[in-house]
């Protein structure tokens, strides 16, 4: 096995054998001098802070990365960081916001999952920190707490400057600026983990001073629905843009630094989905991937460095990379031979090395994977660029089955609109309507949490375009419909619940389900930044009816944290201890558009999402499905969807749950799914995923074993065609096509 510094510093030598290439790649042109890890790589020329940035240039860039939040979201329950003299230090200042917002969600318990057992506070502390335009400086870290996000407003973003040479940034141990932080009662604080829910970082940018080699603007953590958003980090001379990782990073650029974004496994394993997002200028490497790092990216560029991603010694990598551009790259990937692994002997181990680069661009970069431990590379000539490296499963399920391991590769013309974002924008602040302010107009409050809110809540989204709710608790006895052009916005899903009245006959039948919120055939609706919770007694409820279309977009959405078990079956764990039943979690009827960031763990309900009759393209990204009894997702009669960073998780007593059901679809992609069993789950499931009559199926990138109790965490197939019998065994792979 290579030191890591042998591993950081192979040689130029360029080997080719082993690469399959299907089509021949475009006319070279002159990479650029110099070799890995030269620490004075320079980033090409206008890489300063604009929409056509950072290698971006002349490939349908279409996010502008200016403010989301043009104005002061109207929200009373949110903490609003007070006025800072100029030139003064904030640290104090933001940290005691912090410290308020916390309070207040420990107070209002509106985010409470366990109940207060393991240690896990009640309210699990959530809130969130509104931040006015201006710059603010700090000089140490800012503790981001339990589901707390600190959220920038403005026309310009507020700006967070580590001062030069603050202490404790240059010594020899990095340092957080801001650090997502876990809160146990009585216990010590500690980084975010898998029961930590819903932090963010959103709006704002943050820039090192000089001096503070060691600083990170970010230190990044937690289990779902935790997001950077709409971030500019400027780091300098110091040594990461993000450590560590959680679930959603969007519309995130990075520029300079040691390393842009120090990646590991997020917390419990789950994948992390970059979403347009910048990295450029960086001294060593734009990102590097530690233990198990489960990485997803789309519309991503690495420019002006020199090396794109690199997985570091002894570990594999299961990375993604789509519509993505490499600029000024010397190499683009290194990673480490999947024979050379330790334990490589089991076949698990060897095919969980995991290597896919889909439609994406490479420019001015020589080399675009190179292998460490055999030193082999695959060089790259401008133009696009299909590859992948691991085991690859082609014609799956039928009598022409094929496997071939290594590097496949193809190549030709650069797609012109490669980076072009699906992915809608919110609408201004200062166009939305609070439903605080509808309620008054008609004489009413809402958010008492015993009256029916259902009136007002019709009546807003009838007369207004976007309808704001603040952080509450809104009881809706009826399903609330949008109109096509309506939307329905919050800050923070796990603070702002819209939920059924519990036992109300409307949701009473399961013949006949019936939604809380639902939207118009073919509209082109927004929801965002909801809770949606069905109660306990309501047997016919779905928490959503997504009948929405192209540039829609449904994000940022939690429903109520059940897990199954059955009813004979008693439980200390909270989790377990609802004993409701519901319909459907997410219920996709013919619409589609743009899902995002979006946690189903409504364990009672038939399954955490369904699709059925869809032909609408769809981008589903970093979606978590999980505790249902049988299965997580189902898609019926869907085609034209993408799934980007798919994560599913049985548990202990839902141990039959399938991960993925498919019944006569057609063209669906997924990228990098996770599909997860827990070690304590009771017996074995014979497959993850489930096909009946489907076609032009492609998975790749797939992770579906764990070393622990394999006999029963791993599944017994991967995938398996339930008419035919057929199945594939391997858990572990990078491509699997189905014809």
């Amino acid at each position: 096995m290579l030191s890591r510094r042998r591993f950081a510093g192979l040689t130029a030598a360029a080997v080719t054998a082993g690469v399959v290439r299907t089509t021949q790649p475009a006319a070279a042109t002159t990479g650029p001098a110099g070799t890995a890890g030269s620490a004075g790589y320079a980033a090409p020329a206008g890489s300063a802070w604009s929409a056509g940035s950072a290698g971006s240039a002349g490939f349908g860039e279409s996010v502008g990365f200016g403010s989301a939040y043009d104005a002061c979201p109207p929200d009373p329950g949110a903490v609003v960081l007070g006025s800072v003299a100029p030139g003064a230090d904030a640290t104090s200042a933001l940290q005691a916001a912090v410290d308020e917002a916390s309070r207040r969600g420990i107070a209002n318990r509106l985010g409470d999952i366990l109940g207060g057992v393991r240690d896990f506070p009640l309210g699990d502390g959530g809130g969130v920190v509104l931040v006015p335009p201006g710059t603010y400086r700090l000089s140490a870290p800012v503790d981001v707490h339990d589901s707390v996000r600190i959220i920038g407003f403005g026309r310009q973003r507020p700006r967070f400057v580590l001062a030069p040479n603050s202490p404790g940034y240059a010594g020899t141990v990095p340092r957080d600026v801001f650090s997502f932080r876990r809160r146990p009662i009585g216990g010590p604080v500690t980084y975010a983990n898998n029961d930590t829910f819903g932090s963010g970082l959103i709006n704002v940018d943050v820039e090192i001073g000089a001096g503070n080699p060691q600083a990170i603007a970010v230190r990044f953590g937690g289990a779902q629905l935790c997001i950077l958003q709409d971030l500019d980090l400027e780091v300098g001379d110091g040594f990461a843009g993000i450590d560590h990782n959680a679930n959603l990073i969007q519309r995130v650029r990075v520029r300079g630094g040691a390393v842009g974004f120090n990646a590991y496994a997020a917390s419990a394993g789950w994948p992390t989905t970059l979403l347009d997002c910048r990295f450029s200028g960086q001294r060593e490497v734009a990102i590097r991937a530690n233990n198990d790092a489960k990485l997803v990216l789309v519309r991503t560029v690495l420019a002006g460095v020199p090396r794109g991603a690199e997985c570091v010694a002894g570990q594999f990598l299961h990375l993604y990379l789509q519509n993505c551009v490499l600029d000024n790259v010397a190499e683009g990937i290194v990673m480490n031979d999947s024979d050379q692994l330790p334990g490589a002997t089991d076949a698990r181990i060897r095919n969980s090395n995991q290597l896919n680069l889909v439609n994406s661009v490479v420019r001015r970069t020589p080399t675009i994977l190179t292998l460490a431990q055999s030193g082999q590379r695959t060089a790259a000539r401008d133009g696009g660029i299909d590859l992948s490296y691991g085991l690859r499963i082609t014609d799956a399920l039928t009598t022409r089955e094929a496997r071939t391991d290594g590097v496949v590769m193809s190549a030709g013309r650069a797609d012109p609109g490669v980076l072009k974002s699906d992915v809608p924008d919110l609408p201004p602040v200062s166009t939305w309507v609070s439903i605080h302010d509808v309620a008054a107009r008609m004489g009413r409050t809402v958010g008492s949490g015993t009256a029916d809110d259902l009136p007002v809540f019709q009546a807003a989204v009838d007369r207004h375009e976007t309808v704001f709710v603040p952080i509450g608790e809104y009881l809706l006895a009826g399903t609330l419909r949008l109109r096509r052009g309506s939307n329905l916005i919050g800050l923070h899903p796990r603070q702002t619940w819209l939920r059924t009245p519990d036992g109300t006959p409307y949701f009473g039948d399961p013949d006949r389900p019936r939604a809380l919120v639902e939207t118009a055939p073919g509209g082109r609706n927004i929801i965002h930044g909801l809770g949606l919770d069905t109660a306990r007694n309501t047997p016919g409820a779905v928490n959503v009816s997504w009948r929405s279309g192209r540039g829609s977009y449904l994000a940022d959405i939690a429903t109520q944290f059940v897990k199954w078990h059955p009813d004979d079956v008693p439980s200390g764990d909270p989790g377990y201890s609802y004993k409701g039943k519901h319909k459907y979690g997410v219920w996709v009827r013919g619409g589609g558009g743009v899902l995002s960031n979006i946690w189903s763990s409504n364990g009672w309900a038939d399954n955490g999402l369904l699709v059925e009759h869809s032909a609408v393209p769809t981008s589903a990204y970093e979606l978590s499905i999980e505790h249902h009894q049988y299965r997580e997702v189902v898609l019926r009669h869907v085609s034209g969807w993408s799934f980007f960073g798919l994560q599913t998780e049985d548990h202990i007593y839902g141990w039959q749950s399938q991960a993925l059901e498919l019944e006569q679809c057609e063209r669906l992609r997924f990228g990098n799914s996770v599909f997860f069993r827990v070690a304590t789950v009771l017996g074995p499931a014979p497959y993850g995923v489930g096909l009946r009559n489907c076609r032009d199926i492609v998975f790749r990138g797939n992770r579906g074993y764990r070393d622990k109790t394999p006999e029963f965490t791993q599944w017994g197939a991967a995938v398996a065609d339930v008419r035919t019998g057929r199945s594939v065994p391997e858990p572990e792979f990078s491509v699997l096509t189905v014809r």
